[in-house]
């Protein structure tokens, strides 16, 4: 019942909300954000107590693959911590960012929802209601980058539903696909079919490129990636830092990795498929980027990037590979999150995103300016912050695995990452032109500020605790990748 709670409690404060419109949007955004600290302390107490165990939780007692199961293994519970911590510190920023908006209440019920969304799709112990919380997140998500209810907003909207439910319609029809041939929608029972029938095994194989593509699309891997970058800059600042920080990982990466390591098995093509795939997609975002003026966008092309050393830690194919990819996952989400965090709070005080018009904001927006020091070191690779750490192991797992080119390749792109990033620093914060366009601005709000406080400190944290986030939280998740099986045997029961 306790893994239950992820997706429960966020669903009774959303309706609590509802029911009672006359909430003001201050009691709502209170009691979204303690709903949210409570689901983050509960994720951090199963890091403790799980201690690379399993749990299981049978709805009404019928186990599968008769009833419908939740399933909390390793690499889950490392994606709900990745989740909740995430959304509990963009919702404490949304306290006070979200006061200029109309419709405040409404902007925390669709994150409840959002957040329910993606704590389901990783508890989800059969692909029918993966697909179903998939939806709930691409509905949430639609409507929170629409939010402003501006033509720039609305177009940006659209765009990503049409996207979206492309890809929504190719992971429907993969779905599909092995159902007709497996006859079960239990994760666990598909893959026990597939490892038995070798003919089963291969009518798979038509199911796999329609999973691949739809669950590539929502990762945002080039060549899937246009919709990324129009959905950021108009999106409000905490859903950016929700879209890039956990969104794109769970409706995509996670999807990936559960559906073809846990259930159908993953082959030599496969891997090479998402190898090279990140690789793309870490110099196309990288160099996009240093082409934008607008803050956000930016940002929005580095995502697709950093998402890519993702893919590429995977697509190695070995154990080494694997626990960079999971450490990237969350450094990513603390850099990157933050990263949105400053984008939205020079926004705030300043009224504008283009970079061009920007300058001399290190001294006028302190604690900004040094959360973004943060987040740069972190995202660039720069030790003892946590991006370092995860760069260093996929390129060790790189040069292990002989492909010496591709990780001489690789260290050269963190080059790109270096002069993105200083662009930033230097248009935005450090040059003293355009300064005297903003003579009376001030520090953002208390809520805002603590939330880019807590999360400068977590990439910083990452990175020093790096022995003990690889032992207690990345370790055990990377046998996800290696024992497929075995997720089936806890959902069984076997």
């Amino acid at each position: 019942m306790l893994i239950f709670t992820f997706i429960l409690l966020p669903i009774i404060s959303a309706l609590i909300l509802i029911l009672y419109e006359r909430i003001n949007s201050e009691s709502g955004s209170l009691i979204t954000f303690a709903t949210t600290l409570i689901n983050l302390s509960l994720s951090v107490l199963l890091l403790f107590i799980l201690n690379g165990g399993q749990m299981v939780y049978h709805f009404g007692g019928w186990p599968a693959p008769i009833g419908i199961s939740l399933v909390l293994d390793s690499f889950s519970l490392l994606m709900l911590f990745v989740i909740n911590l995430v959304s509990c510190v963009s919702m404490l920023y949304s306290i006070d960012y979200i006061k200029h908006y109309d419709s405040r209440t409404k902007f925390f019920i669709l994150n409840l929802f959002l957040i329910a969304g993606l704590n389901g799709v990783v508890l989800a112990g059969d692909i029918f209601n993966l697909y179903v919380f998939l939806e709930i997140i691409a509905f949430a998500s639609y409507a929170l980058i629409a939010f402003g209810l501006g033509k720039e907003d609305m177009e940006a909207s659209i765009r990503y539903q049409v996207i979206g439910t492309i890809g929504s319609f190719f992971i429907f029809f993969g779905i599909g696909f092995l159902y007709s041939v497996t006859g079960s929608l239990d994760l666990a029972d598909i893959s026990k079919i597939i490892y038995q029938s070798a003919s089963t095994n291969r009518a798979i194989l038509f199911a796999i490129p329609f999973l691949l593509f739809g669950f590539s699309l929502k990762a945002a891997l080039v060549p899937f990636h246009a919709w990324l970058p129009d959905a950021h800059p108009t999106a409000p600042a905490p859903v950016s830092a929700m879209l890039s920080g956990v969104v794109i990982k769970v409706s995509g990466i996670y999807g990936i990795v559960r559906i073809f390591f846990s259930v159908t098995g993953v082959s030599p093509t496969l891997l090479n498929i998402l190898l090279y795939a990140g690789f793309i997609s870490i110099f196309f975002g990288a160099f996009a980027a240093l082409y934008q003026n607008d803050f956000k966008r930016i940002l929005a092309y580095s995502s697709i990037s950093q998402i890519g050393y993702i893919m590429l830690g995977i697509g190695i194919g070995t154990p080494l590979g694997y626990a960079g990819a999971l450490l990237h996952i969350l450094n990513h989400a603390a850099f990157k999150s933050l990263y949105f965090m400053v984008a939205g709070s020079v926004d705030y005080a300043t009224g504008t995103r283009d970079i061009r018009k920007l300058g001399g904001l290190s001294k006028k927006l302190p604690v900004t300016f040094l959360a973004s020091i943060s987040s740069s070191l972190s995202l660039a690779g720069i030790p003892p912050f946590g991006g370092f750490f995860s760069k260093f192991i996929i390129i060790l797992a790189l040069v292990k695995a002989g492909k010496i080119t591709l990780s001489i390749l690789i260290i050269l792109s963190f080059l790109l990452t270096l002069a993105y990033f200083l662009k930033i620093q230097g248009k935005v914060f450090l040059r003293s032109q355009n300064s005297e366009l903003y003579p009376n601005i001030k520090e953002v709000p208390y809520s805002m500020r603590l939330a880019m406080i807590i999360m400068a400190i977590m990439c910083l944290g990452l990175g020093l605790g790096f022995p003990w986030v690889l032992k207690i939280i990345i370790n055990s998740a990377v046998h996800i990748f290696s024992n497929g099986v075995g997720y089936g045997n806890i959902i069984s029961g076997l």
